[in-house]
């Protein structure tokens, strides 16, 4: 990976140094991905500045220099979401967090009626949370099941 970075202007947020997921590509080895990140045109409004070309025009042939401090990287998740997914299907689908506590709390939601069962309290609730904290996270992993999934040599080896 290089340390110079590509992105269109429409994917930039509206004011300089908002936190967003954008959609990035690395300008030497040609890989997109999406991350958390400032953007700026300033590189002194960021702590730590990466360039950052951003093409613009009817057909991106314009570039303006501005500048990229990742928040969350997700460049290298990609990779591990898909081992996690390929490891995911010769193991159990539960998720165990042992606390006495929740389970009471997530009791009282379905109780209240908020939810039908406390395994539908815990997904809807992760996977909120996950959306607000770690949006880039979930959009990578949606990209990589839809393409393993619609894999045609891995659905071929499969069937063998």
């Amino acid at each position: 990976m290089s340390n110079t970075y590509i992105t269109a202007e429409k994917h930039l947020p509206n004011a300089d140094g908002t936190e967003t997921v954008l959609q990035v590509r690395d300008a030497e080895t040609k890989q997109i991905f999406h991350a958390r990140a400032r953007v700026s045109k300033d590189s002194t409004q960021l702590e730590q500045p990466e360039p950052l070309s951003v093409v613009k025009g009817p057909h991106e042939t314009t570039t303006e220099q501005w500048y990229i401090e990742f928040v969350n990287e997700t460049r290298d998740i990609e990779d591990r979401l898909e081992e996690l997914l390929e490891d995911q299907q010769e193991r159990s689908n539960v998720i165990n967090t042992r606390s006495s506590d929740l389970n009471v709390l997530l009791r009282c939601l379905v109780d209240a009626g908020e939810y039908d069962s406390t395994a539908d309290a815990a997904r809807e609730l992760l996977y909120s949370g996950l959306a607000d904290e770690h949006p880039s996270v979930l959009e990578t992993y949606g990209e990589v099941k839809r393409e393993h999934e619609t894999d045609p040599l891995q659905e071929a080896l499969e069937g063998h």
